[in-house]
């Protein structure tokens, strides 16, 4: 082999060994590439500040975790069935995770039987049979915090607004605010209506431990601070600002929100989250503006 050709062959060796090297690195830095997870994300629109709050926590931790996530807030037609319907376009859209507030667990646990195996799940809420885990509100201790705000601000006696058909979550709330009542030694009536039926409130305290129900009685309260309730809407907190609420008890909904993606993100990368229960605060017109009340109540990114 001549000079010329010798240097012909180890110039194309050359070119073939940097071919190579390349493309061995290219799969390298492919291999570790993280994956992009997609989410889907099924809430219910009823407290719009809530879920605010909480797609900042999930968009944060989407962000931190390189997951792609997209949002179906309201639903049309029959709600609990349409949820369902959400859910199951989900995975058939090829989402690797769902993260849903349950309206029928009894619908939802039947459609998730149907879910492909590799489907990860977080509820927000009641937890789901076949779901990876739960972020719960922490029912029990909601009504025991409206029940230590009464009592903080000495009240002795308290009228009690529900729903004459209440979900299995707020009957269980309102067993707890009932129990913590007993033992506080604060007296309650109760008075069971829809929201858009209450009109006017006799004088003295008037909690509730829904939202909706809440903000009624807010509108139809006789005077300030005479409202005790549960929720964070923005209606709420207008009205714990002007002083006829006197204390809301409150959730945050950006932890709610951060803490289900990571818990579903766990999930598809072969781990096994635990349910998590949220802490609940007591927010006043003093206090609402004042760190960390005020992150909790309007966080930002």
């Amino acid at each position: 082999m001549g000079r010329m050709e010798k240097r012909v062959f180890a110039g194309v060796l050359a070119a073939l060994l940097l071919a190579l090297g390349a493309m061995l690195l290219q799969d390298l830095l492919a291999g570790d590439a993280p994956r992009i997870y997609h989410i889907t994300i099924l809430l219910d629109g009823s407290d719009e500040a809530y879920w605010q709050s909480f797609r900042l926590g999930a968009d944060r931790a989407a962000r931190d975790r390189n997951a792609d996530v997209g949002y179906i807030f309201r639903y049309e037609g029959t709600p609990a069935a349409a949820q369902a319907q959400a859910l199951r376009q989900a995975w058939e859209g090829e989402s690797d995770g769902v993260i849903l507030c349950p309206l029928d667990r009894t619908l939802l646990e039947e459609t998730l039987s149907e879910a492909p195996a590799h489907l990860a799940v977080v509820t927000v809420g009641a937890a789901l049979e076949g779901a990876d885990c739960a972020i719960a509100a922490g029912t029990e201790a909601l009504g025991w915090q409206l029940a230590q705000a009464l009592a903080a601000d000495g009240v002795t006696a308290v009228t009690l607004y529900h729903s004459p058909q209440e979900t299995e979550t707020l009957a269980l709330r309102r067993q707890a605010f009932l129990q913590a009542l007993e033992e506080l030694g604060i007296a309650c009536a109760s008075a069971a209506a829809q929201p858009e039926g209450v009109e006017g409130l006799p004088e003295g305290p008037a909690a509730a431990l829904e939202p909706a129900m809440a903000e009624a009685l807010c509108q139809a309260a006789a005077e300030a601070g005479q409202v005790y309730g549960i929720g964070s809407s923005n209606l709420l907190l207008h009205y714990l600002e002007e002083g006829t609420a006197a204390a809301l008890v409150v959730q945050s909904g950006y932890d709610a929100g951060y803490l289900s993606l990571l818990r579903l993100l766990e999930a598809l990368e072969g781990g096994k989250p635990q349910d998590q229960t949220l802490d609940c605060y007591t927010a006043t017109a003093e206090n609402m503006f004042t760190d960390p009340m005020d992150q909790i109540l309007f966080p930002s990114i």
